[in-house]
Parts: C-alpha cells; sequence; structure tokens
C-alpha cells in the first residue's frame, strides 16, 4: 500500500468513529498537525510508532505481506468500498 493510501485509510477509519482530529489528539497525545500530515499522505515525515499507535487506537494494525502476490478477496472487496 502506498502511504498515501493509509493516510487515507487512516482518515476514513477516524471519521467512521465520528472523531475529529482535535479528539485523536486527545486520545493519543499525538498532535492535530502530526495527524493531519499523516491523514494527507505524508507519513514518511511521520514515525512508524506513531502510525501503529493511531492504527491501533483506529482498531487496525500494519502487517506485511510478500510483494506482488495477488490480493485476497477481502482487498479487493475493500477497494470497491
Amino acid at each position: 500500500m502506498e502511504l498515501s493510501k493509509l493516510g487515507h485509510e487512516m482518515r476514513k477509519l477516524r471519521k467512521e468513529k465520528n472523531w475529529s482530529q482535535k479528539d485523536l489528539e486527545e486520545y493519543s497525545n499525538i498532535t492535530q498537525k502530526t495527524i493531519s500530515k499523516m491523514e494527507n499522505g505524508f507519513l514518511d515525515e511521520v514515525g512508524i510508532r506513531k502510525v501503529d499507535y493511531i492504527l491501533d487506537l483506529l482498531g487496525m494494525e500494519l502487517s506485511l505481506r510478500p510483494k506482488g502476490r495477488p490480493k485476497t478477496l477481502e482487498e479487493l472487496q475493500d477497494e470497491r468500498k
């Protein structure tokens, strides 16, 4: 997944919880400015631990998969949403 897409997914997950960036700042102690950078695809400027922590608060986790492997049915379904 591209970093910019990860950021957009983080925004989508936050909005599904009806959380503002300010809410997420309060829950995570990560500044709203950093959260905004994450959501706008500037993840290369943010530490992986912060990304992992935000994803954990949003009920998700990072995972690795071999590059170039076919997408799973779940991944294909998620793309249709």
